[in-house]
């Protein structure tokens, strides 16, 4: 009857569509593959005009062979740190104290610092490598090696910092050896990759200053009759914008009313100065300081200190010294 053809055609129909789709049905595959854990950051600490380094890493983990077949996976990983969000285009990173003023500094694959790391296209390319036994993930740190500059005189009003680094993961594997693509792009098994982020990069700068000063000669003279005259220089170094005073203490014969210099004949009475005319006297309270601000661009200043030796006819032929020792506030 009709009714009888047309069910067993549907069932026919019904059992073709059945077998298609246990063809189609995946077979089990084998996921290979890395991610990194957390973001990258790095933190200077406290950064001088010399210079300072610093280390960190990227926290990276590869999967093994789940199948059962028991192949270790040998991983070639590439790692790429794009500039942050003051870099671009510059020819070296940067944070800023987001007041006008720029820190230098650069990430590197090595700790002697020859090895830039840069964004994906850029050489050299950091590679490391990762064997991954079956049946467990491993776990390991890429070391990015950072260095600030020396010689850089910037404001030390406030930290430096840098955002917005991004990251990028390459890796292919194998399993009867590492790949050697230049870029993990290419070779072995397989590969893909896995993008990273930064939570900045950051130091503070310190304003430190120094200071050189050198010695005040009145030369070889005979006993004075009249005022003798000296100069010395004082050099003093700081931060741009950094205001600064310099005093100079006593020295070691001080007799209460002058600063003397002691020697095998007793002791020659002199004074040091401020200003060339012998006026004012440099002492170390905040009334007879030498008082400066540092320019924008952080150079030297070279202060002068004027000495004077009163007339003394009495004093016996010799060497007379004294040593004073003079003090930078900031």
């Amino acid at each position: 009857m009709p009714i009888d053809r047309d069910f067993s055609s549907w069932r026919r129909r019904l059992a073709g569509a059945a077998l298609f789709a246990g063809l189609a049905a995946p077979l089990p595959a084998l996921a290979q593959s890395c991610y990194v854990s957390g973001a990258f950051g790095m933190n200077f600490g406290t950064v001088t005009s010399s210079g300072r380094a610093a280390s960190s890493s990227v926290n990276h983990t590869c999967a093994p062979d789940y199948s059962g077949a028991g192949s270790t996976f040998y991983y070639q990983l590439c790692l790429y740190i794009g500039p942050g969000e003051w870099s671009a285009g510059q020819p070296t990173r940067r944070m800023t104290n987001y007041n006008g003023a720029y820190l230098l500094y650069d990430l590197f694959s090595d700790p002697a610092h020859t090895q830039l790391i840069g964004a994906p296209g850029t050489t050299p390319v950091y590679q490391v490598f990762l064997a991954v036994p079956p049946g467990t993930p491993r776990t390991a740190d890429a070391p990015v090696h950072g260095w600030v500059y020396p010689g850089q005189s910037v404001p030390a009003v406030a930290g430096f910092q840098e955002q917005g680094h991004q990251g990028l993961l390459r890796y292919r594997y194998a399993t009867t050896g590492y790949p050697q693509s230049p870029d993990c792009t290419t070779g072995g098994l397989g590969g893909g990759s896995t993008d990273f982020h930064s939570s900045g990069v950051l130091a503070t700068y310190d304003n430190g200053c120094w200071i050189a000063a050198t010695d005040l000669d009145f030369g070889r003279v005979t006993p004075p009759l009249v005022l003798l005259r000296g100069t010395a220089s004082i050099r003093v170094q700081c931060a741009p914008g950094t205001p600064w005073k310099v005093g100079i203490d006593n020295g070691q014969n001080f007799d209460g009313e002058m600063r003397r210099m002691a020697g095998v004949g007793g002791f020659v009475k002199y004074q040091l100065f401020l200003d060339q005319s012998l006026t004012r006297v440099w002492g170390n309270d905040d009334t007879s300081v030498a008082r400066g601000t540092t320019d924008t661009s952080g150079n030297i200043v070279t202060l002068t200190v004027y000495g004077g030796v009163s007339p003394q006819p009495d004093v016996a032929a010799g060497s007379y010294t004294d040593t004073l020792v003079a003090t930078l506030y900031y």
